[in-house]
């Protein structure tokens, strides 16, 4: 396994993360599947509020635990179901209580975030006020976020310089965030990224596109190496 640093954190994390949000319907399943995962080298899973309803945090936090809390860096993601304080605390408290930790090591602090959307929580008595009680407080240690915004926004939101990192598409058939990708690592930023095997589009067999490099085994080995050959990314 290769480790690259998350931007400018220090922590060193697993090129190849785990994406938990379509995971195997069975409970034993879903944990043996992370936990075997853990075991060859990664270090790095991905969740959400949202994932099933909450049962993918909850077989997450399962899973590190079995595996040992301190050896794995989970990352969950707060949905913006609401623009209030309030709101977002008793959705950060559930993932608390579903991962069964007191912290969580990179927080998505908004998912989905967009340029239109931090205008309207980046006030006096907004959200933002309760992301930064919730980090001063040891709850999360990273705020990063996701996006699926326009890169031009994905840009303004990263020059806001109050994020870690960012979760974003990438792969070899969407290069569009090529740019936002450079920008994030120049400001110190970790890079996540999501989709890289193209939302399964990659997953078949495809000899032309094995053919474009050599030594490849599959179509999704291919995707994969397109992805992690991109010096500025940090995790896929």
């Amino acid at each position: 396994m290769q480790y690259r640093d998350y931007g400018r954190t220090g922590i060193k994390v697993s090129a190849l993360g785990y994406g938990a949000m379509r995971l195997p319907k069975d409970d034993e399943e879903a944990i043996s599947c992370m936990v075997r995962g853990l075991e060859l080298g990664i270090n790095y899973i991905d969740t959400a509020y949202g994932y099933n309803d909450g049962w993918s945090e909850k077989m997450v936090g399962k899973a590190a635990k079995r595996f040992g809390r301190g050896k794995v860096f989970i990352a969950t993601k707060n949905p913006m179901h609401d623009d209030t304080k309030d709101g977002w605390w008793k959705r950060l408290e559930r993932s608390l209580e579903y991962l069964d930790t007191s912290y969580i090591d990179f927080l998505k602090v908004v998912h989905a975030l967009s340029w239109e959307a931090w205008e309207r929580i980046n006030k006096p008595g907004g959200m933002i006020e309760a992301i930064i009680e919730a980090k001063d407080q040891g709850l999360y240690h990273h705020p990063i976020f996701s996006c699926h915004d326009s890169p031009e926004n994905m840009m303004k939101l990263i020059d806001t310089g109050f994020f870690e990192g960012i979760l974003l598409q990438y792969n070899l058939l969407d290069r569009r965030n090529e740019d936002v990708i450079a920008h994030a690592a120049e400001m110190g930023m970790g890079v996540e990224v999501m989709g890289p095997v193209g939302g399964g589009r990659l997953g078949m067999r495809s000899e032309k596109l094995e053919s474009l490099a050599s030594d490849v085994k599959s179509t999704p080995e291919l995707a994969l190496r397109f992805v992690l050959a991109n010096p500025n990314v940090s995790v896929a």
